[in-house]
């Protein structure tokens, strides 16, 4: 069997939720991503990498959705991405920035653990034609370091 710690979604015990708060995404998951060697990090592997802009938002794998709510109704989606274009496209549309850059900070309110960016998607190519839909994107990023968590 393979290591106790790459858990996924279907083994998480009933009653269970994977709903983390913007510190434990920073601190735990985004921190063991970006470790040189993650194995010797000790943090469970829960938030799978993917290229998100090869897929639309209302098409996205299920191996990286996590249910929840009554009868696990809304979702939502954990992934993380290496590649961090400026054009953020995807099949059918496209991510558009939506507000200012957030620091998250931690417990204390005074060390800046990393930044949260809005984005909301769009369908169709251009802007003057496009429509916005109810999608919503958080990408988290550590200060220091490339590789980058999105929450869509």
């Amino acid at each position: 069997m393979g290591d106790p710690k790459a858990t996924s979604l279907r083994s998480l015990p009933p009653g269970c939720r994977f709903y983390p708060s913007e510190e434990q995404l920073l601190c735990c998951y985004l921190s063991n991503k970006n470790d040189a060697d993650p194995a010797q990090s000790g943090g469970y592997d829960l938030i799978r990498e993917l290229d998100l802009y090869d897929h639309d938002p209302f098409d996205l794998p299920d191996s990286a959705c996590y249910s929840y709510g009554h009868a696990g109704r809304k979702r939502h989606w954990f992934c993380y991405t290496v590649r961090v274009l400026k054009e953020r496209r995807a099949k059918t549309g496209y991510w558009r920035r939506k507000g200012r850059d957030r620091d998250v900070v931690g417990r204390g309110g005074k060390a800046v653990l990393g930044r949260r960016t809005s984005f909301v998607f769009y369908l169709g190519n251009s802007p003057n034609t496009a429509v916005r839909t109810d999608w919503v994107l958080y990408q988290y990023a550590q200060v220091d370091h490339v590789k980058v968590l999105f929450f869509p």
